[in-house]
């Protein structure tokens, strides 16, 4: 059965369709490659949180302060998430989220420095990063995990 039939929404989106045929031939590692490619990364770290939270309840902090991002961006709170991403540890999937939104947007540097702005791919590599561990952790078939979520961001982006 096609990709097509199974996801017609798919279809209309032409990366998320390609997205879908990669997960298809077992290349699921490469699809959430050109996902991280094709959406900016902080729009996708907020809906990832959101997709966290609702089975996590011990990284609650930090996932509430990316959730908060989308609606009240200031450096303090980007900082704020910075230290609870290091607190979780950059190492685990929310810690990692942390990471990609803090790079996504302002200095590296402490106020009152000169500004350090990241290399402006690092925060959509940390983002991949996440997804794989993400997928990795969540189900023991990570091939069905990366489908079911870009089948979700396909769906409620096609709404």
């Amino acid at each position: 059965m096609s990709v097509q039939r199974i996801y017609p929404s798919a279809v209309a989106d032409c990366w998320g369709y390609e997205a879908l045929q990669l997960v298809s031939s077992g290349r699921w590692e490469q699809a959430l490659q050109l996902w991280t490619e094709q959406v900016d990364p902080a729009m996708l770290c907020v809906w990832v949180a959101e997709i966290i939270a609702l089975g996590r309840t011990r990284d609650g902090q930090l996932l509430d302060e990316i959730r908060n991002w989308s609606v009240q961006k200031s450096d303090s709170l980007r900082w704020r998430i910075f230290h609870l991403a290091e607190d979780q540890g950059f190492d685990t999937p929310t810690g990692a989220l942390g990471l990609s939104l803090f790079w996504s947007e302002g200095s590296m540097s402490l106020e009152g420095l000169e500004p350090i702005f990241p290399d402006s791919q690092l925060s959509r590599q940390m983002c991949h990063c996440m997804l794989l561990m993400w997928v990795i952790q969540s189900t023991d078939n990570p091939e069905e995990g990366a489908r079911n979520l870009l089948t979700q961001w396909i769906n409620e982006e096609n709404k």
